[in-house]
């Protein structure tokens, strides 16, 4: 499974132009920044000239979304002919790019789709949680890459019923591997992409739990020690306020993963390259597994 990091260059992890902050780095977490394979970045976000040449600068590939959600929620409206024109001059940066969803309606991301590919851009068709799933039936048929989207305003148990279903229903065979490759658009809950056999997802949660004091741990999840955090006013919810002993073992792992814990409660940018390394060993946890999906049979035995 590849897990896109989504957001490097516009998250608040970069200035203006889109240049990371690596001076704020010490040279391991440099290191770390400068050894991620997999980027996502939203067209809405990167389209300015500038960040296009810092990512080019840094030759960065990335997966490119288009924005079309982010773009909707501020009141505005993405330029398809703008979308593929972009993709045409900056292939050399883009490892894939999706189609332009027409939020709220599949007929219009399914004729954005067609349009494009007659712009002669290649795109990955999406499918959005709760759509006629006749679209998603054509998508199969035609497409050997699909993303799945619209999922980041559901509860994670509402996701896992909805992939439940898509996954057993459409995207397996009866030994519960995969017909073709499904990329998970804002894939933020762990158990969700270690469930399924994903070719690819996205998260932003690395930088959003950095910003709230917090680092990622496989099996754990997160935990918080930052001065500011909130959660130092909640028992046995920050690594100043657990029990000594379970203090001494969440140190004793961070320091194996070769981070100052201290380091760590006071530069955010510390955390977010920590939660970026996280998910690193998550992915390449899972590149080397056959991952299957076969959904529980209820059983009145």
């Amino acid at each position: 499974m590849r897990l896109y990091i989504a957001g490097m260059y516009t998250n608040g992890t970069a200035d203006r132009q889109g240049r990371l902050f690596t001076e704020l780095m010490n040279d391991d977490e440099r290191r770390i920044v400068n050894a991620v394979r997999y980027q996502l970045e939203s067209y809405h976000y990167v389209k300015n000239e500038e960040r296009v040449q810092v990512m080019r600068r840094d030759g960065a590939k990335v997966f490119l979304d288009s924005g079309a959600f982010s773009a909707f929620t501020l009141g505005k409206e993405i330029d398809l002919d703008a979308y593929c024109r972009y993709i045409r001059d900056n292939r050399d940066i883009i490892d894939v790019a999706s189609v332009l969803d027409g939020i709220g309606d599949p007929l219009k991301t399914y004729q954005n789709q067609c349009a494009m590919e007659a712009n002669g851009v290649d795109a990955l068709p999406c499918f959005h949680w709760g759509e006629d799933e006749r679209y998603l039936e054509y998508y199969i048929e035609k497409y050997p890459y699909i993303t799945l989207g619209g999922m980041v305003p559901h509860s994670s148990q509402e996701n896992r019923q909805w992939l439940d279903h898509i996954f057993s229903k459409y995207i397996c065979d009866a030994n519960g591997r995969p017909k073709l490759k499904v990329h998970g658009f804002g894939m933020t809950s762990i158990p969700l992409m270690t469930r399924y056999p994903w070719y690819s997802v996205d998260s932003s949660s690395w930088v959003q739990i950095a910003f709230r004091g917090a680092v990622i741990l496989p099996g754990i999840g997160a935990v918080h020690l930052s001065s500011n955090s909130p959660a130092r006013k909640v028992a046995n919810s920050h690594l100043d306020n657990v029990t000594p002993m379970h203090r001494e073992a969440l140190v004793a792992i961070l320091q194996k993963r070769g981070f100052d814990w201290k380091r760590l409660a006071d530069v955010y940018i510390s955390r977010w390259v920590f939660n970026i390394d996280t998910f690193d060993i998550i992915c390449r946890g899972l590149e080397d597994k056959e991952l299957k999906f076969v959904a529980e049979q209820m059983s009145i035995f």
